[in-house]
């Protein structure tokens, strides 16, 4: 019996196992690729932490200010210097407690300006402000100057963190320095309701994990920070950083309300009020004001609230010993802002009360004290 062999068994079986083989060895590939690709994150992630990445400041969602900044000792993103924020959201070594007979009590408001961007615990304005008051010619009290600047905020979000924090009598300042915040662009983010708002404190969340690994800080927010830190901003503003077309969308009424609400509540606390206008890299009084400046100077002289104008200032000095970027001023900077905000607080009524044995109880915040400086 003879047994015949079909010559196309083979070549079948062969063209069945072929592909079977070159997808396994495809896979292969893929799968080194990935591994090498995790290895690499892993190697990164690793190195970069000992070099300051990793440990930036982490803002989680708050449902009435949008964002906060978490408690804990982190590093700044210029520069990598000691940031501590305390339990109560403030730029503070300890926590606040209700105020003592003999103590006196000042908190600057704003947005990444009055946070301290780039320079240690020591060197902000605040605390420079803090060392000053406490060496100064009024012995009888202890002088707390605090932070409670939170980076990225907008006026409307500033007024609102004030509000909360005057409004607590365990936090309440004897002075409240509302610092004029240059993200004139976000203003209209305390308005999102509903879903919106939700939307808007899931992507805060998101920005908040991925912000705690070093490869995000090193290549988003160091590397490509002109570029793609501030596209993912974009993303997480959800079209409400508009840029220089913001110029056209502002609401001066929102703008206008939130002062006259934030000085409301001052006066009715007894707290006095003081604004500071920051100065800017090669801004002089020939540079034009942004609208909202000139309708805080322009309230400030109304409602007789003590402007300190850092532009006329800081204008004439070497601009590059003053600023690390457009807007941040250096440690020189901070010193020469904390001088200017010292001479204001001793001209202060509640300053002068209790320097000079007074109750605060009998000082009225709203008495005209210091002309608003102009440009």
């Amino acid at each position: 019996m003879s047994t015949s062999t079909n010559p196309n068994m083979s070549t079948d079986t062969t063209a069945n196992i072929s592909p079977t083989r070159h997808e396994h060895q495809f896979l292969k590939v893929v799968l080194k690729i990935i591994v090498g690709f995790l290895i690499l994150c892993v190697v990164l992630e690793v190195g970069l932490r000992p070099f300051g990445y990793g440990h930036y400041t982490i803002y989680r969602p708050d449902q009435r200010l949008l964002w906060v900044p978490e408690p804990g000792r982190t590093l700044t993103v210029v520069n990598h210097l000691p940031i501590t924020i305390n339990h109560q959201g403030l730029r503070y070594a300890m926590d606040l407690q209700p105020k003592q007979p003999d103590q006196f009590r000042i908190i600057t408001f704003g947005d990444s300006f009055a946070q301290g961007w780039g320079v240690d615990d020591n060197s902000h304005f605040s605390a420079i402000l803090e060392k000053k008051l406490n060496q100064g010619p009024c012995t009888k009290e202890h002088f707390q100057s605090i932070s409670g600047g939170v980076n990225a905020y907008p006026n409307s979000l500033a007024a609102e963190k004030l509000k909360q924090v005057v409004e607590d009598e365990t936090l309440r300042p004897d002075v409240a320095v509302f610092a004029y915040a240059e993200n004139s662009n976000l203003e209209k983010l305390t308005q999102l309701q509903g879903e919106d708002r939700t939307r808007f404190l899931r992507r805060v969340e998101w920005k908040s994990i991925a912000r705690r690994s070093a490869i995000y800080n090193f290549f988003i927010e160091d590397l490509l920070r002109k570029i793609a830190y501030y596209q993912l901003r974009h993303m997480v503003m959800a079209g409400t950083l508009d840029g220089d077309t913001g110029m056209n969308n502002l609401d001066m009424n929102q703008f206008n309300q939130n002062l006259n609400d934030s000085l409301r509540i001052c006066r009715t606390h007894n707290v006095q009020m003081v604004f500071l206008m920051p100065g800017g890299a090669g801004e002089d009084a020939n540079t034009p004001l942004h609208p909202f400046q000139t309708a805080m100077i322009d309230f400030a002289a109304r409602e007789h609230v003590p402007m300190v104008n850092m532009i006329p200032v800081m204008s004439p000095m070497n601009q590059s010993a003053m600023f690390m970027d457009q807007v941040h001023p250096t440690v020189a900077g901070n010193e020469v802002i904390a001088n200017e905000l010292f001479k204001t607080v001793e001209t202060l009524p509640n300053y002068n009360a209790v320097c000079n044995g007074t109750s605060l109880a009998d000082v009225k915040s709203g008495q005209p004290v210091a002309p608003v400086a102009s440009r």
